[in-house]
């Protein structure tokens, strides 16, 4: 790869339309919660013998102690688009990159985009200054729906677990409804969520953090809460983030319910509204990865699945390194807090994409 280019550019200019996570909409909502979003323009050779091709990738910039920065790129950016190996791209990228970061950029971590379908044969990135990381930011594995041919075609896919729950919710006269948009309801749900978060063991997010979620305009995104409901009392929802291809399952929360599962209704209604809605997949986003990968998210795995669709892997996280002191120091503490985290909650799920795994 002889030519590469980095350029800064505006967040106007990002593309969500694939990727949730590379939005203006997640920079926006990235920025109340410390980070510092950039878009930058990387133009290299592509790949079968294209002359070039160029992406806009959203990095965000935290700060970190003594004065050092952590820069992430979540889902970005597409090596499989360029001409070489992927170590050689993300080498390049890094290296193009560092003099338009702010100062004290310690190192850049990177979560990779989904590969093909169905494919477990991941093979590790590995080169100088590369460093894979111990426990990956976002899930390795998630499964997928086509909704091309629209919902009555998508609800035949359907497994029977899924039927099954989605026939005794609706017996039990369960219905599913939009946020109402007040206050009040959504800290019903936020109660459900923390009782959740306690119940299957992950980190709950702050109120404000989700809430931002939901109230933040959407220019290229944005996010939909909707409901189950036994008559007027409040069983669970689910916050779905949509572009105008891909609707993403965001959170879950759901009480316990004898005899049923509400779950299962709110994803069959969040799927269909994905297809009223003219999205072209709905990703459940996040089960476990390759080779067993992430094994706690099994659980999830389960559930999702019951909806048909098809599963998508990628790489684990890894940190390009500027300032390798400042990144072993950083990895090790992280991994105390996993340990820890780990104590607590032997079976833990994680906060990202977190769901009941009721039955």
């Amino acid at each position: 790869m002889k030519h590469v280019t980095v350029e800064r550019v505006g967040l106007d200019q990002l593309d969500a339309t694939w990727n949730p996570f590379q939005s203006q909409f997640w920079a926006q909502a990235k920025r109340a919660s410390r980070w510092h979003p950039f878009a930058f323009s990387f133009t290299a050779p592509a790949v079968n013998g294209q002359r070039e091709h160029t992406s806009v990738v959203l990095v965000l910039v935290r700060r970190l102690l003594l004065g050092m920065r952590l820069a992430y790129i979540p889902f970005g950016p597409e090596i499989d688009a360029y001409e070489g190996e992927g170590a050689q791209v993300i080498r390049l990228f890094s290296r193009a990159l560092r003099p338009l970061l702010p100062k004290g950029i310690a190192f850049i971590r990177f979560d990779l985009p989904w590969s093909k379908t169905d494919d477990e044969q991941i093979v590790p990135i590995a080169g100088r200054n590369i460093r894979l990381c111990r426990e990956s930011v976002q899930p390795e594995g998630t499964a997928r729906i086509d909704l091309t041919q629209g919902y009555d075609a998508v609800r035949l896919n359907f497994r029977e677990r899924a039927r099954r729950n989605i026939r005794k919710a609706k017996a039990q006269n369960i219905v599913i409804k939009n946020w109402d948009q007040t206050s009040k309801t959504f800290d019903a749900w936020y109660a459900i969520y923390l009782e959740t978060a306690k119940r299957d063991g992950f980190t709950a997010r702050p109120s404000a953090y989700i809430k931002n979620f939901l109230t933040l305009p959407g220019k290229d995104a944005e996010c939909h809460l909707y409901l189950a409901y036994d008559r007027k009392t409040l069983l669970g929802g689910a916050i779905i983030l949509e572009t105008s291809a891909v609707a993403l399952y965001l959170y879950g929360a759901s009480l316990r319910v004898e005899g049923c599962s509400p779950s299962y209704l709110l994803q069959d209604y969040a799927i269909k509204k994905a297809c009223d809605n003219g999205c072209a997949i709905y990703d459940f986003y996040g089960i476990s990865g390759p080779f067993h990968r992430g094994s706690h998210l099994e659980g999830l795995r389960l559930f999702k699945r019951a909806f048909g669709g098809y599963v998508c892997y990628r790489h684990q996280s890894l940190d390009y390194v500027y300032k390798p002191f400042f990144r072993v120091l950083y990895a090790g503490l992280e991994h105390k807090r996993y340990q820890l985290q780990r104590r607590r909650f032997p079976h833990r799920m994680s906060q990202q994409y977190s769901v009941s795994t009721e039955e």
